[in-house]
């Protein structure tokens, strides 16, 4: 999949592309309808979104919290959807002051359009003038197929990336395992420590939460992390480590992972979180701490 990051970068292209355009929080499987429709024989299938959710820019009190805040997370996401050329356009006062035509002109000016494929929920342009109908009739005008999707349901409930960061929230992790489509994933890098987990005889991959993800409830989980092209099963905990003294306290993923002997520091990792176990508590001793994680063990 080729990455691009400007209309400029674009240009060298030179081929047909049909565009399916969105944020894409999660490439939840309502995304997965609207990419997966951008399918015109003879064009490369795109996406075009933006590195930056609008609302940080245009509201910055109303930004939520991420599904995918993870730049790597989302490519590999659409990567595995047949996503041929991604277009990341960071998201300025420029490009929110354009008006919808001038947007998809400057697009198609860019490079050849086969299509654009949008869902029926989708706003663009100078005061999110532009909608699908707008796409629609811009299409017909210059002879561009468009690809419309409604709202997937799901037993009757949206299927959108506003419900499914609620139900992660409310730790409702099937339900939002169910709209995504594919597991809920936390991405980072993993780096050193206190060494306490080693000294408990369970070392775990050290790693410090993206500040804008939206999160399940701190706990202990049952996870899955592919390391060297091997999936590994593994116990996590998500949270504050309430039993370690420490002089700052920061939001924590730390994955150990059974069987699995090697240095993993400066690694980045993407964690599965598969099941919720356990929530994360204070141990009045490291060693009712070090049997609470054998208990937990116990349990995958």
């Amino acid at each position: 999949m080729k990455v691009l990051h400007s209309l400029d970068e674009l240009a060298a292209l030179n081929l047909p592309v049909h565009w399916a355009m969105g944020f894409f929080d999660g490439v939840h499987r309502g995304h997965r309808r609207v990419i997966e429709s951008a399918d015109t024989p003879g064009a490369l299938r795109g996406v075009l979104t933006f590195a930056e959710h609008p609302l940080a820019l245009l509201a910055p009190q109303k930004q939520p919290k991420l599904i995918t805040p993870d730049f790597g997370q989302k490519r590999s996401l659409l990567a595995e959807l047949g996503v041929q050329v991604l277009l990341e356009l960071p998201f300025t006062r420029e490009l929110a002051a354009m008006e919808p035509q001038n947007f998809l002109d400057a697009l198609r000016q860019a490079c050849p359009m086969a299509g654009i494929s949008v869902g029926r929920n989708w706003h663009f342009g100078k005061g999110g003038v532009g909608d699908a109908a707008f796409v629609e009739r811009y299409a017909a005008e210059y002879g561009v197929r468009a690809c419309v999707q409604d709202m997937l349901l799901l037993r009757g409930e949206r299927v959108c990336s506003s419900r499914i960061r609620e139900a992660l929230v409310t730790g409702d992790l099937p339900l939002a395992v169910e709209m995504l489509g594919h597991p809920f994933e936390i991405a980072g890098v993993v780096e050193p420590g206190q060494r306490l987990a080693r000294q408990l005889g369970f070392p775990t991959a050290n790693m410090r939460v993206h500040p804008q993800t939206v999160l399940p409830p701190a706990g202990v989980y049952e996870v899955q992390v592919s390391v060297e092209g091997a999936a590994c099963r593994g116990i996590a905990n998500l949270g504050l480590r309430p039993t370690i003294v420490e002089q700052r306290k920061v939001m924590r993923l730390e994955t150990h992972l059974l069987g699995w002997q090697g240095n993993l520091y400066d690694h980045r990792l993407v964690v599965q979180l598969r099941r919720f176990l356990r929530p994360e508590r204070k141990f009045a001793s490291i060693e009712e701490l070090r049997a609470q994680i054998a208990a937990d063990i116990q349990r995958l």
